[in-house]
């Protein structure tokens, strides 16, 4: 397995009216090519702050994360708005594009800031769209024309668009319902049988499950790992080792 991210004695802390409070706690971890990577914990474990300290979002306090083999903890914040744009996409639970655009021309803008190459650019996206089951009516519409679930999914390819070599997610489907919320899944699913790492937080076992690795925080720390085969389709078995996993976590 190739390793793409390598996170050695990892501390985040934050400090709030001089009293110091630690979110990440000398964690150790290596994030591998291809996979699809799931962090859980309960609320304040340190999910989300992990997953910026692992995309160069946010600095430890202490420690190194290295991407690609370049250890981006001591990149200036030029060169690591420049290394995230080619090698990082995100996917948040909020959508952030901008409204008056259409979904194509918030990708394209996204793009166009790597690849000058327009033509080549305009492909991967409608290629992209295509993926995501969204027509060329649709992605001429703006956010506010469409639904949250179609808005995600072009959120997605807004932040794929650049062939990053991992794909952040933070609680992505946290604002849909069910059915777009499976839509999305489907989306980051397909992505990943095509060879694209992902990293991604949740709360929800629909999420998780989809994962072929999940890792369990705690007081921020790495309390638990669970290991399964990529996903083709739920089942009784994979929920059941699922649920097992996070019932021995305390979940």
């Amino acid at each position: 397995m190739k390793t793409i991210i390598s996170a050695k004695n990892l501390v985040k802390n934050f400090s709030n009216n001089g009293v110091t409070q630690t979110i990440i706690d000398n964690l150790d971890l290596e994030i591998y090519e291809n996979d699809f990577t799931i962090i859980m914990g309960s609320s304040g474990a340190g999910k989300s702050t992990l997953m910026y300290c692992l995309s160069g979002m946010d600095m430890p306090t202490s420690g190194s994360v290295k991407f690609c083999s370049k250890d981006i903890t001591k990149m200036n914040a030029d060169k690591l708005a420049v290394f995230r744009r080619k090698n990082c996409g995100f996917v948040f639970q909020q959508i952030y594009m901008l409204d008056k655009m259409s979904l194509l021309d918030n990708a394209l803008t996204s793009g166009l800031l790597v690849n000058k190459n327009k033509k080549e650019v305009i492909k991967r996206a409608k290629e992209l769209f295509n993926k995501v089951n969204l027509s060329e009516t649709t992605i001429r519409k703006t956010v506010n024309q469409v639904s949250g679930g179609e808005a995600q999914r072009a959120g997605i390819v807004r932040a794929a668009i650049n062939k990053p070599v991992c794909l952040f997610a933070d609680e992505p489907t946290g604002a849909l319902n069910s059915e777009n919320s499976k839509a999305v899944l489907d989306v980051f699913t397909n992505l990943n049988n095509d060879g694209q790492s992902i990293i991604m937080v949740t709360h929800d076992k629909k999420s998780a499950i989809r994962g072929n690795r999940i890792i369990y925080l705690k007081d921020g720390k790495i309390y638990g790992e669970l290991k399964l085969d990529k996903y083709e389709k739920e089942s009784p078995e994979r929920t059941s080792e699922l649920d097992k996993f996070l019932k021995d976590m305390g979940w």
